[in-house]
This record gives C-alpha cells, structure tokens and sequence, in this order.
C-alpha cells in the first residue's frame, strides 16, 4: 500500500507535472527559433498551435498549399536549399510516412532537414497520448504560468 501512494505521488500528472512537459515543449521550440529558417507543417491549426508555443519561425502549410508534392518540393528546395528546416507533420502513421518521404526529398534537393527536434517533440506528445500537433495546446493550458 505504501508503494502505491509513493507512486501516485511521483507520478501525479497535475499543474506541476504539465508546466515541466510545457517546459520541455516550448524549449524545443526555442531551438527552432535559434536555428531554423522554415518549419512545414501539415495544417493552418497546427500552425496555430506552434505559435500558442512561442513559435516565430516561418511557417508554411503543405495542405492548404494546394500544390502537388513534387512542385511544392520543388519550392522548398528553391527557396531554402542550404538552409535549416523542420518537418512538423503529425505523429500518426501517415504523418511519420509523409514527413519521411518529404525529409529524403529535400536532403536530395540540398536542403537541411533537423530530424532531432521532431523526435524530441514526437517523444514528449506521443507519451502525452497527443498524435495530432494541433492537440498540443492541451498540455500547455493544464500547466501553471
């Protein structure tokens, strides 16, 4: 019995609990803004919910692009070759295939792309049961600023 509440205790997921995992987001993002020139996200709300984390880094949505893939490849790697960008799909299967697929595309064009940043963020929301980047903000409301 002593056990359980020892547990409960280290692991109560209340205002505390989500201001370190807050913490550890907005971090990240931090990075992105330091040493990134692009980040390409699905949708306008996953955009939305980047900036609810401090996000000033460019941003462009693949879906309401309206363009093919290969022309909006095309594009990225025009404007940003050379550069750093991330890869902010979501973290559900066809997230992670369309991000793969859209990583080795731009590494071909010359464009660099920081796979670190979306697996440290994917680790945090994965544990956190949030697949969709634009759920992110329900962590973030939970904690005490």
């Amino acid at each position: 019995m002593i056990f359980y509440k020892v547990f409960l205790l280290r692991h109560k997921r209340g205002p505390k609990y989500f201001y370190e995992v807050s913490q550890s987001i907005i971090a990240l993002i931090e990075r992105i803004n330091e040493n990134s020139s692009l980040v390409l996200v699905e949708g306008e709300n996953d955009e939305r919910a980047l900036r609810m984390a401090r996000l000033k880094t460019r941003v462009i949505t693949f879906c309401d692009s309206k363009m093919p893939k290969f022309a909006f490849v095309e594009r990225i790697a025009n404007d940003y070759n050379g550069l750093s960008v991330v890869i902010l799909f979501d973290y559900d299967r066809e997230g992670a295939i369309a991000a793969k697929r859209m990583t080795v595309e731009l590494e071909e064009k010359g464009v660099r792309v920081e796979r670190g940043v979306r697996e440290e963020l994917g680790k945090i929301l994965v544990k956190e049961g949030i697949r969709r980047l634009e759920e992110m903000p329900s962590i973030l409301s939970k904690a005490e600023f």
